[in-house]
């Protein structure tokens, strides 16, 4: 639909409008004039011509004056108008009428259409970019077959005739499927057997109690009016003095007590007075039930308790006293004690005036049972209902009203006993309801179907974490299935709580037993036709209906994901985003885990999308359920998240620690984030190292290099493997490890190769081992640099770093030092022990200065991985001379530290004369 921001021109077709109008059902209708009238009363609309013309027509229709509309709430003006609609209306204002409806209650219907059309609109449903972007789309019959199967054809229907009567050039592509729609919508129409609606009265400001006479009416219009500060109303003293005067005028009516006390607690300089001279017994009950109401009408809940405890004694007496007083607070204040909280002394009010209950006081009794089961109290429910039943044949009403008021309350009766868990007593109560069709609602039957079930209400039927409970749900939901079907081959859309549960059903029946497509598709059906109920209801809010839209919106989300197409899946997207905005519900793991996995059959960007959304709201709960590599490799929040995580593994399970550690390194290495790679290999050695338990999954983790690189290299990765096998007491592994990794050395590095070599020494290896192992005569012999020996033994000063080890290592630090200094009395030798610390974090950016400072550095193999290259990359970048340290005993050491003191030198000397 396009939008509009002034009044459209007329169009032909009126006739046209009239029988669009005539499909509405009477609460669309109600919908629609009130869009209307607030479009027509909004001044940046600048509408006021239309609505002075529609206002004229109106006054002359019903022989008002046109201020007397004007001053008309909407509501009021409302109901004024509707009945005359297609006599008042041109085409201008069909055009507004129908704009309005559809921009108010009907968005879903407009922007899932202009969505299967690919045509760019807002999120109301109107085109963006002019009407120029309206392009008859290549199959409009696939187009309007999916539009009924989610919304119905009479929405498809009526909202099609709407588009082509206000431009039939713009959407002449819709005109070829208008024949078939009307025939299907007749087809419905007369499948269809509507439920009567029995709305309660709307209590206005003006809705006052029958036990007033027509002064008593005057007198309350006028201190409303003051109140109000309406136009040529009574100012308060104006006010108290015709109270006053009707007072005194016959000081033994008794109901000018209840304008006195009523205007006591409205004014806001007047007191409550219960000591006027001429009060008796009486006179005080309808004093008392003129000041409740006026607390009730300001919603004074501080001073309706006040009174209630003070007057205690007169409340008591009003209300065991039938009629008078007492039928006047059963009117005025007996739904507003109940709600907030006063539920003793609204049952003893109603205890006592049932034989005097009228036809507003016994609807507005029963809509408070109502509230009360829709807040899921059955037990204040049947109070009510039982003492309305008593009441009922004390009202004078005709015997139809009579008999479908009896009907209602039989069905609430039904409901309490249900909400209570009598489900025999609730079973009988809806069979002879539904026997006798006394009563034509399709709740009526999904409540039978419930109470079948051993539900209290709709909102049982919860979505279940395990299978068993899945197929013990199925069990009790096909004990009411046939009641669920009834309802809905006689009511179709309307009857949405058997649309919900055969949702449910069929739901559950896909995940378990039948992932079909026709299996997915019945059960999305009944999903949507539920949800567009619940969405378009007019009745009052129910404080489940959130809770039943979620749950709905949630299985609605799975299915559509599950057909696998790009549309449906971006669908399903929208729908959980629009979840995840409204609450934070955590679903079935298994249910969600079905809505990824499908997710990911479309696009992998698409299951990290909802990884992330989950994470965001359930955070690392959620971990097991989204800890696939590559889904958090696409999302650079969650791989974040899920680092830090790690980092505060202090707080959990070592096993935990290894999984969440894992997982970090697979998914860096898929997302190409090296540095956090190496970090998560890092953790997972540590653990390692602490407990042996976790040194064979780490080997496994080590078993293919090529999945590692290049966060450890193949060097690294041997080192590590010589330090697990080692660790697991298998030595012969562990020398394995060794010989390759001497080959690798041998070439390129030969110093480390030598050291790699006198490990098997160090560690008792038998000769057979390693004896077949020779480094290159050229490599192997060091010709040492006898000037720089000289100048070292001189006490040239020079210092060197050393870098790993253990508290076996730094057993050897003070002998180690005599040793050097004894013969090179200048070299200078710090050693930092790094071990296998998870600190080592804090302590790299000091290593890092203490390794700049230093004229050579001694690395020792024995530190943590991750350590050793973070150093190795500071000491070549820019370039510093430094050595490796291969083996852990005392020889090693000391062969290291000479030969780092050398190297240092000469790296000295050569930047001098370079």
């Amino acid at each position: 639909m396009s939008r509009t921001v002034t009044a459209p021109p007329p169009q032909a077709g009126l006739n046209d409008w009239k029988a669009v109008w005539t499909r509405l059902l009477p609460p669309d209708r109600h919908r629609a004039v009130m869009a209307f009238l607030e479009r027509l009363r909004d001044p940046a609309a600048r509408l006021e011509l239309v609505c002075d013309a529609t206002l004229n027509t109106l006054a002359r229709r019903k022989g008002f004056r046109v201020e007397t509309l004007r001053r008309m709430n909407p509501h009021q003006l409302a109901d004024v108008l509707l009945p005359h609609v297609p006599v008042v209306l041109g085409a201008r204002e069909w055009n507004l009428l129908f704009l309005g409806y559809f921009a108010d209650y009907k968005t879903a219907i407009m922007c899932r259409f202009l969505d299967l059309c690919d045509i760019p609109h807002d999120d109301r449903g109107f085109v963006v970019g002019g009407d120029d972007k309206i392009v008859p789309p290549p199959d409009p019959a696939r187009i309007q077959e999916t539009l009924v199967e989610e919304f119905g054809v009479m929405e498809v229907g009526i909202y099609f005739h709407v588009l082509t009567l206000m431009d039939p050039d713009l959407w002449q592509f819709l005109m070829p499927l208008l024949p078939g729609l009307d025939q299907a919508m007749t087809t419905a129409a007369q499948n269809q057997t509507p439920p009567p609606v029995v709305a309660p009265p709307e209590r206005t400001a003006l809705d006052i109690s029958e036990e007033f006479t027509q002064l008593d009416r005057v007198v309350m219009e006028q201190i409303i009016a003051t109140l109000a500060q309406e136009d040529r109303a009574l100012t308060p003293d104006e006010l108290v003095d015709l109270v006053e005067s009707v007072h005194a005028l016959d000081t033994g009516r008794q109901r000018s007590y209840f304008h006195l006390g009523f205007l006591d607690a409205l004014l806001p300089e007047r007191r409550p007075d219960m000591s006027r001279p001429e009060m008796n017994e009486e006179r005080r009950q309808w004093y008392l039930a003129g000041l409740l109401s006026g607390h009730v009408r300001q919603h004074d809940h501080d001073a309706v308790r006040d009174a209630l405890h003070r007057y205690a004694a007169i409340f008591r007496a009003a209300s065991s006293t039938p009629g008078g007083a007492g039928a006047c607070l059963l009117g005025e204040v007996h739904a507003y004690l109940l709600t907030q909280g006063f539920q003793n002394e609204a049952t003893r009010l109603l205890r006592g005036q049932r034989r005097h209950l009228t036809p507003a006081t016994a609807t507005l009794i029963l809509q408070s049972a109502t509230d009360a089961l829709r807040e899921g109290n059955g037990a204040i429910a049947n109070v009510l209902l039982a003492e309305l039943r008593e009441g009922l044949p004390h009202i004078t009403l005709d015997p139809a009203d009579r008999d479908h008021l009896e009907a209602r309350m039989s069905r609430r009766l039904g409901q309490a006993l249900q909400c209570q868990g009598h489900f025999s007593g609730a079973r009988e109560a809806f069979a002879r309801l539904i026997a006798e069709d006394r009563l034509i609602s399709p709740r009526l039957y999904a409540d039978m179907g419930l109470v079948l079930g051993g539900f209290r209400s709709l909102t049982e039927l919860v979505l279940p974490e395990t299978s068993d409970r899945a197929q013990a749900l199925l069990a009790q939901i096909r004990q009411g299935e046939r009641y669920f079907a009834d309802a809905v081959s006689r009511f179709g859309q309307m009857a949405l709580g058997a649309h919900h549960a055969l949702g449910i059903q069929g739901f559950l029946h896909w995940l378990e037993h039948d992932s079909t497509d026709d299996a997915r598709e019945q059960a999305l059906v009944h999903v949507n036709a539920a949800l567009i109920g619940m969405m378009t209801a007019t009745d009052p809010p129910d404080p489940a209906r959130p809770l039943l839209l979620e749950r709905c919106h949630f299985i609605q989300a799975v299915l559509m994901m599950a057909r696998l197409d790009a549309a449906s899946a971006q669908a399903a997207l929208e729908t959980w985003h629009m979840l995840a905005r409204s609450g934070s519900t955590r679903w079935p793991d298994r249910m969600v885990q079905r809505l990824l996995e499908s997710a990911d059959l479309v696009d992998p960007a698409l299951a990290a999308e909802l990884a992330e959304s989950l994470w965001h709201h359930h955070g690392s709960a959620v971990l097991p359920l989204i800890g696939r590599p590559e889904w958090l490799a696409r999302s650079p929040c969650l791989l974040e998240a899920l680092q830090h995580l790690c980092r505060r593994g202090g707080e959990i399970s070592r096993q935990m620690q290894w999984e969440r550690w894992s997982l970090l390194v697979a998914a860096a290495l898929v997302a190409g984030r090296v540095a956090v790679a190496q970090e998560g290999l890092d953790g997972m050695e540590h653990l390692a190292h602490e407990d042996s338990r976790f040194c064979e999954p780490m080997l496994d983790q080590l078993a293919d290099p090529a999945r590692l690189d290049p966060a450890w290299s193949e060097t690294d990765i041997l080192r590590a493997r010589f330090r697990l096998y080692r660790r697991l007491g298998r030595d012969p592994e562990a020398f394995a490890q060794l010989r390759t990794l001497f080959f690798a050395l041998r070439d390129i590095r030969p110093l480390e190769a030598a050291q790699t070599l006198a490990l098997f020494d160090e560690y008792g290896a038998a000769s057979a081992q390693y004896a077949d192992l020779h480094l290159p005569v050229v490599e192997a012999d060091h010709d040492e640099d006898t000037a720089l020996q000289e100048q070292l033994a001189a006490g040239v000063d020079l210092t060197v770093l050393f870098v790993g080890g253990n508290e076996i290592q730094a057993r050897y630090s003070d002998d180690l030092v005599r040793e050097i200094t004894d013969q090179w009395p200048g070299v200078q030798v710090t050693f930092r022990h790094t071990g296998w610390s998870s600190n080592w974090g804090r302590e790299v950016s000091h290593l890092k200065r203490q390794a700049a400072e230093a004229d050579a550095v001694v690395l020792m193999t024995m530190m943590r991985t991750t350590l050793g290259r973070v150093l190795r990359e500071a000491l070549n970048d820019p370039p510093r001379p430094w050595i490796p340290c291969t083996g852990t005993g005392r020889q090693a050491l000391l062969q290291s530290i000479r030969h780092a003191a050398l190297i240092g030198l000469r790296h000295r000397e050569r930047a001098v004369t370079g």
